[in-house]
């Protein structure tokens, strides 16, 4: 079965689709963390400071979109971690749910004291990043703190767990052919169109 160009397309409209939040909440939370100039500078990567690095460049680098770093690291690194889910639907209203945002910030013990603030690294990207997310409809309905704790992973990095939530629409929307359309979360039905 060969792959074609209309496949690939196919694959790449997911980039834009608005009935699945996984994407498009990460897609959101992305273009924040790199567009805050205070986030990039805390990040610390000498390595892309001195190559004159964009923004995009720390993108899969220091900002990654999941809980997951590469086992050996060459140099001295830290980290922005995110991933997006829903953990349960209020009982007597189906359309909507309680979605989760969790930020996890690891920073290494060689490098865990900010010089410009004196500050710990990993405590002051997360009031960076609460700073921007806290109460706001930055990712399309109000994000709140619910919780903040400071964690131990290993001997090498220090770890600070952010996670916000919301109240958003349960997957109401249902792209078909290019179009979003509601549903009433029973069974789609394609529905002819008129040629008139």
């Amino acid at each position: 079965m060969k792959y074609t160009k209309e496949d690939i397309a196919y694959l790449q409209s997911f980039r834009n689709r608005i009935d699945y939040d996984g994407i498009k909440i990460k897609q959101q939370i992305k273009q924040a963390l790199l567009n805050n100039k205070h986030i990039i500078h805390v990040l610390n990567n000498k390595e892309l400071e001195d190559a004159d690095a964009e923004p995009d460049d720390y993108f899969n680098v220091n900002i990654i979109p999941t809980y997951m770093i590469a086992p050996t690291q060459h140099s001295v690194q830290n980290f922005i971690c995110y991933t997006v889910s829903f953990t349960d639907v209020p009982q007597y209203d189906k359309t909507k749910k309680f979605q989760q945002i969790v930020f996890v910030i690891l920073c290494e013990q060689k490098n865990i004291i900010d010089k410009d603030t004196s500050l710990p690294r990993h405590d002051l990207l997360a009031a960076l990043i609460q700073d921007q997310f806290n109460y706001t409809n930055l990712l399309g309905s109000k994000v709140k703190l619910v919780k903040d704790r400071e964690l131990v992973v290993d001997n090498n990095y220090a770890c600070r767990e952010l996670t916000f939530e919301q109240y958003v629409d349960n997957n109401l929307v249902r792209t078909r052919g290019g179009i979003p359309r509601l549903t009433n979360k029973e069974a789609y039905v394609e529905v002819p169109q008129s040629k008139d």
